[in-house]
């Protein structure tokens, strides 16, 4: 055997994705873990996540402002299980790429031709909640969820994973779509912006200078948490262990 055939695998196995083009294999980072629970946390995760969509879905208004904390707080910590669920799913294969046709379906079945009558059907301003709702509250989160789950379906690791969700959740609450919603579309400036995740934080309504410094206030967070090791904390919490590739 040649030194050439000991050669230690690279850095991205060693982050816990598959490889494909190399001779090393791999098993997943949820599949070698010791821990009992490792193999049933995404489906339960998307049970509790499923169970919190429905609830806040039937139980909660839909309305652009948020009348109490807890609203907010249901809402984060059901996508948060949803998130968890499509980051720790254990069967990662190309093979799967039939379940990304689950979102296309909901997508054009149901989101898309809702949010398109609210345009043609110039129901917007009279259903103005149930509009914000279907598009910040449905189509975003959604849009995230399956740009996460094509990544970890096609191999991606699971810190990753969660990076690329965590990222799409802080881009849409920094701050950022409030400012480029007055300069991407033809209206003025206005001196101060309203938005409700904003004046969570801010106590009230701010200035549009006050709002980009917001937004750039994000910058740090989102780099931070990207530059965070996560693979290997999540190795460690599944008891996954030292990488230990065969050929």
């Amino acid at each position: 055997m040649t030194a050439r055939d000991e050669s230690p695998p690279s850095q991205s196995l060693l982050d816990g994705n598959v490889a494909t083009s190399q001779p090393w294999h791999v098993a997943d980072v949820v599949l070698r873990g010791r821990r009992r629970w490792a193999r049933h946390l995404w489906w339960l995760s998307l049970v509790a996540g499923a169970a919190g969509a429905a609830f806040v879905w039937l139980a909660t208004p839909h309305a652009r402002e948020i009348q109490t904390a807890w609203e907010l707080v249901a809402k984060l910590l059901a996508f948060a299980c949803l998130c968890v669920a499509i980051a720790f799913f254990p069967w990662v294969s190309p093979r799967l790429q039939w379940l990304l046709y689950i979102p296309f379906v909901f997508f054009t079945g149901y989101l898309v031709p809702r949010i398109s009558w609210f345009y043609y059907g110039d129901g917007a301003r009279a259903q103005g909640d149930s509009f914000y709702t279907h598009l910040y509250l449905l189509l975003y989160p959604a849009i995230v969820l399956t740009v996460a789950a094509a990544y970890r379906i096609g191999g991606g690791s699971p810190g990753r994973c969660l990076k690329i969700m965590a990222t799409g959740v802080l881009i849409l609450f920094s701050g950022f779509l409030d400012i480029m919603w007055f300069v991407a579309n033809p209206v003025e400036i206005p001196e101060v912006i309203d938005a409700p995740h904003i004046n969570l934080f801010t106590g009230g309504p701010i200035s549009f200078g006050a709002t980009i410094l917001f937004a750039l206030a994000h910058v740090p967070i989102i780099v931070g948490i990207n530059l965070l090791p996560l693979d290997r904390w999540i190795a460690r919490l599944l008891g996954a262990g030292e990488l230990t590739p065969v050929r």
